[in-house]
């Protein structure tokens, strides 16, 4: 009989695989769907965002592929933002720069979220510039 090599390494990569698939437990795949689960968010930086995050996975749970990743993918939660109030610039070391501040600050007050004021201050710090 001719010995093969690519025969014994076949013979034996298969038993491996055989086994490795025979140790794994089935019971444990049982209660865990593929798919995102929940967060603890104790530990979370932002909390606000991880419960919204939380509940749009419940939200989600039985939808697959696009259908899920446009249910998860909406708008994100936004957490309040308190624009900065105008400074006084009595005491200021440059008095017109600190006044156009201040009313840029004024001019975007009414902004909600960080982006949109930073957005806002810039466009109104330029037009100050300009002019």
């Amino acid at each position: 009989m001719k010995f093969f090599p690519s025969i014994l390494i076949a013979a034996v990569s298969a038993a491996t695989f055989a086994t490795s698939a025979a140790a794994v437990p089935t019971y444990a795949a049982a209660d865990r769907v593929p798919g995102a689960h929940p967060m603890d968010c104790a530990k979370a930086k932002d909390k606000t965002r991880c419960e919204a995050l939380n509940k749009d996975i419940q939200a989600c749970r039985d939808k697959t592929d696009d259908a899920w990743r446009a249910c998860m993918h909406g708008p994100a939660p936004v957490a309040g933002f308190d624009p900065p109030k105008p400074r006084d610039c009595t005491k200021a070391r440059n008095k017109p720069r600190c006044e156009v501040h201040s009313t840029a600050l004024e001019a975007c007050k009414d902004r909600t979220t960080k982006g949109e004021h930073r957005r806002c201050m810039a466009e109104q710090l330029q037009a100050s510039e300009k002019s």
